[in-house]
């Protein structure tokens, strides 16, 4: 399925808005070929569910995603799904790049790629996880 650069601008201007009603915004799928930003995913060699990024991202937990994390309080708690630290491998259009944070707001340890990085596990990095895998929490996507 294309992703129109309208479908995708849309998409955007809802995360920066904060979405609509109560569930957290949905990033388009993958496009089949990527012209432009990335593609991330939630498994390892480009597998599993996947997003479409074209600006950056300032907390990967605002977005609904695949992975699921637990939230307990005093009423007990709740689950939710989102991309914080979901995301294992990432395809780069061509002419663009995109910098990886552990935390949100463009904090914290970063990763630059400018090519497709098909296992995160593998790229050098302190995070518990191995790599950088499944620690990614905010993303900057720009054209070189």
């Amino acid at each position: 399925m294309q992703v129109t650069a309208r479908a995708a601008f849309t998409a955007l201007l809802a995360l920066a808005a904060g979405g609509a009603g109560c569930e957290n915004p949905r990033l388009p799928t993958g496009p089949s070929e990527l012209t432009s930003g990335i593609v991330v995913y939630e498994d390892a060699n480009f597998r599993g569910q996947s997003a479409h990024i074209t600006g950056d991202v300032r907390d990967l937990a605002d977005v609904r995603g695949p992975c699921e994390h637990y939230d307990s309080d005093a009423t007990g708690g709740r689950y939710y799904y989102d991309w914080n630290d979901c995301i294992s491998s990432v395809r780069v259009a061509p002419g663009w790049r995109a910098t990886l944070f552990r935390d949100d707001n463009f904090r914290d340890d970063s990763l630059e790629i400018t090519a497709d990085v098909a296992n995160l596990q593998l790229e050098r990095h302190d995070c518990p996880h191995d790599g950088l895998n499944d620690c990614v929490t905010s993303v900057r996507v720009r054209q070189q």
